[in-house]
């Protein structure tokens, strides 16, 4: 005590100039940080001497976290975060200042060094999400003497030099040199603190050099989503989302450009505020600034149902008009923080605040429902995932107009960049999981389907059961399921069938193997009988080790860590964003009974001497019609998710294919196929265009349920049919080569077509038809026009 009396007295005798009152305010704040320090940081693993805090700092700490002497952590208008989770190490040095607002995560390592000074707002997590939603670490180190300014964020990998500084706003990633200024969206060096002739050296480094520390285009690995640019409108700052948005580890990165603050409506009239910035907008308002009436509900006057509705209305007429000029289009529902009670008990009843959102984003989503393009998000969800960190908002919001914590602003960009993969066409189609211990509990070779754990009164049975309705219902969402697992199949397979608390049976499955051999190679063999690439694929399994194999051994493979505990299954396979996807189409919903279908003909396949007279057995026909507003959504749908039967892999959105479609020069068709056995559903699209004397094949799209049955003859038939029609002398395919799409190049070599050297250019001479194939027969969805086609 007698040493902290004298800390007060010196710090009272360096203040000598201030007004007594003030050096006695000063000296009291340092007495209360001293003392409550150990307390507020009674978490951490080691606490160095003369640590301080001011206000009180968010600690959790479940691995390894040291902090050095004279810390000094300053949360007086939002708090510090310090997290170290399981297995994890966080270390922080001598000397080092903590701003308001810093969130420092650990879930490997992060290492700062002695005397750093941390600006507010500051980002420093080695801990992101994979494009299919799992989570990547990699330690961070910043050494000694280094200065981060406000709003930096330090992204996994990083590692910063001794004495350099990182400028205000900066997102820094790779490694930093010792003794530089480095700054901007991302992170370059502006020039060196202690030789000016080594700063023109890291400057005018080449390319290859710079990346090191240096987040650039070329860092994007290969086959990855081309980086988005565009807009944020909202009446409150979204930097921090900004910099989450921009982040590549997730990909896609999505780069917002500037627009002007709190003019929604401005921003939505004038349209994007570069012709770069069109692939997508966010218009995140609160509910008082864009609904007068529910603004004077929330300030106690009267306002009535109609009033509200009428504002939603013109609300959505905005959104509608501005969404026109984007790609893609997102509006957050509207909530209010968990403190805004309204009128308590009877909030929920007419003239409340909850009956009042209730029946505005009811209202908002059915107007939106019909544009394609625009998708209304559950902003209660971001809320409620971040609500745990319990801290308050209100002095953010007054200072900084910042009115959500980080782990907010994280959740939002997650749901943007998932939605963005899902419009790509990058949703994950299969799901495999295993069963003993994860579709029921137990294993059934040693206790018998009877004593397996799967409903009941026990809780873990109960939880079993609840997880297979889960997996069940993402088979209305398009998703296939199968089994991998290491049991006897006809034992695993009587299970399924007898057990009568089991929710999935064996037609919910496209496929199986069951057996002793390698998971990794039977994921493989599965997905090639199924004729889809592994990147669509997710494997959920219980056994780490088997979980590690199959990462291993099929990086393409989605493998989600999964939880140890049983009863947390069901919320972990909900949390996934890996099946998003921006439409469901009746043949997403009928693909399990599609697939069910295939068997049935492959089984027959068998009692059929030749390729040929299996096909012919089949009685396929093939049924065309044009792009409209019947079919947009599934045509669009496949032309973005297909990758191996496809000529060019041109995407686009509902809106710009009808526009492309529309002069009477191009024409896209779609095919429906269906044989004896039943329909596969809408599953090939071909787009034609007319320059000159030649037909460019633009789109030849098609389905891997129907590939290898003579569709794509079919369609080179209806492209040189086409083209003969208007009097053309060729028809060329120009194939386009992606990490995916060899099986159309297989399929154009092997055809009659003509090619250049390369292989890469096909030709038809239309001064002959291209023969139809005798197992397909045509048919028109409103009878052969005079063109034949169009």
């Amino acid at each position: 005590m007698n040493s902290l009396v004298q800390k007060i007295r010196r710090s009272l005798e360096r203040d000598g100039d201030l007004p007594m009152a003030e050096r006695a305010r000063k000296g009291l704040a340092f007495a209360f940080g001293t003392l409550l320090a150990p307390r507020y940081l009674r978490e951490a693993t080691h606490l160095g001497a003369r640590a301080r805090t001011v206000g009180k700092p968010c600690v959790v700490n479940d691995g390894t976290m040291r902090l050095g002497a004279d810390l000094m952590v300053t949360s007086t208008f939002s708090p510090v975060e310090l997290v170290a989770q399981a297995g994890a190490h966080l270390v922080i040095g001598d000397s080092v200042l903590l701003n308001y607002g810093t969130s420092i995560r650990a879930a490997s390592r992060v290492t700062l060094g002695s005397r750093i000074l941390v600006g507010p707002q500051c980002i420093i997590d080695d801990t992101d999400l994979t494009a299919e939603g799992g989570v990547l670490a990699s330690p961070i180190t910043i050494g000694s003497g280094v200065w981060l300014a406000g709003r930096v964020t330090v992204l996994p990998g990083t590692t910063i030099g001794d004495g350099t500084v990182i400028t205000a706003g900066s997102i820094v990633s790779g490694d930093v040199p010792a003794g530089v200024i480095a700054g901007g969206v991302p992170a370059r060096v502006i020039r060196v603190l202690d030789d000016p002739d080594r700063a023109q050296s890291v400057v005018s480094a080449p390319a290859a050099e710079k990346r090191s520390f240096v987040v650039t285009p070329d860092a994007i690995p290969s086959g990855a989503l081309t980086a988005l640019r565009g807009v944020v409108l909202s009446d409150f700052t979204v930097g921090d989302l900004a910099v989450r948005l921009a982040d590549s580890v997730d990909e896609p990165a999505m780069h917002v450009v500037d627009a002007p603050f709190c003019q929604t409506t401005q921003g939505l009239l004038s349209g994007p505020p570069s012709p770069e910035a069109k692939d997508f907008v966010l218009v995140w308002t609160r509910p008082e600034l864009a609904l007068p009436s529910f603004d004077r509900l929330v300030r106690g006057a009267a306002a009535t149902d109609e009033e509200l509705l009428t504002d939603v209305d013109a609300f959505a007429e905005l959104v509608t008009r501005g969404a026109s000029q984007y790609r893609m289009t997102f509006v957050p529902t509207w909530w209010q923080p968990a403190h805004q009670r309204g009128l308590g008990m009877i909030d929920a009843r007419p003239g409340g605040i909850t009956w009042a959102l209730t029946m505005a984003n009811a209202r908002l989503m059915t107007q939106l429902a019909s544009e394609s393009n625009v998708f209304v998000l559950n902003a209660q969800r971001w809320a409620e995932a971040s609500a745990s960190h319990g801290r308050s908002m209100a002095k953010a919001w007054y200072l900084g107009k910042i009115p959500f914590p980080a782990e907010l602003f994280a959740e939002v960009a997650r749901d943007l960049k998932a939605a963005a993969r899902g419009i790509a066409g990058r949703a994950r189609k299969l799901l495999v999981v295993d069963l003993d211990d994860t579709l029921w509990g137990g294993v059934v070779g040693d206790v018998g389907w009877e004593h397996l754990q799967l409903g009941g009164h026990d809780g873990a049975g109960e939880a079993f059961v609840d997880f297979q309705h889960a997996v069940r219902a993402l088979r209305s969402r398009g998703v296939m399921l199968g089994i991998v697992s290491k049991n006897t199949e006809a034992v695993a397979l009587e299970a399924i069938k007898s057990h009568p608390q089991m929710v999935l049976h064996t037609d919910d499955f496209v496929g199986w193997r069951i057996n002793w051999h390698d998971k990794a190679q039977n994921i493989a063999d599965l997905a090639i009988e199924l004729n889809i690439g592994l990147q669509s694929v997710v494997f959920v399994d219980d056994n780490p080790v088997e979980r590690a194999r199959v990462r291993e051994a099929l990086p393409e493979v989605f493998v989600p860590e999964w939880p140890e505990d049983s009863l947390l299954y069901t919320e972990r396979l909900h949390a996934l964003r890996c099946f998003d996807m921006p439409a469901i189409s009746q043949e997403d919903a009928d693909r399990t009974a599609l697939y069910a279908a295939e068997r049935a003909r492959d089984s027959g396949r068998t009692s059929v001497g030749s390729l040929d007279e299996w096909l012919l057995s089949l009685g396929m026909r093939v049924t065309v019609e044009h792009v409209g507003s019947g079919n947009i959504t599934r045509i669009t749908q496949l032309l973005n998710k297909t990758n191996q039967m496809n000529l060019t892999t041109r995407r686009l959105s509902e809106a710009e294919l009808l526009e492309w479609s529309r002069p009477e020069t191009r024409v896209v068709l779609a095919l429906t196929v269906e044989d004896r056995f039943g329909s596969a559903g809408l599953t090939g699209i071909l787009g034609l265009e007319a320059t000159d004397q030649c037909c460019e094949v633009t789109d030849f799209v098609l389905s891997c349920r129907v590939m290898g049955r003579r569709v794509e003859h079919a369609m080179l038939h209806l492209a040189a049919r086409w083209a003969r029609a208007r009097g053309m002398q060729t028809v060329v395919a120009r194939y386009r080569r992606t990490a995916k799409n060899q099986p159309c190049h297989d399929m154009l070599l092997s055809s009659s077509l003509d090619r250049d050297v390369a292989g890469e250019t096909f030709t038809w001479d239309c001064s002959g038809p291209f023969p139809l194939p005798d197992a397909i027969q045509l048919t028109w969805v409103s009878g052969p026009p005079t063109d034949a086609v169009r």
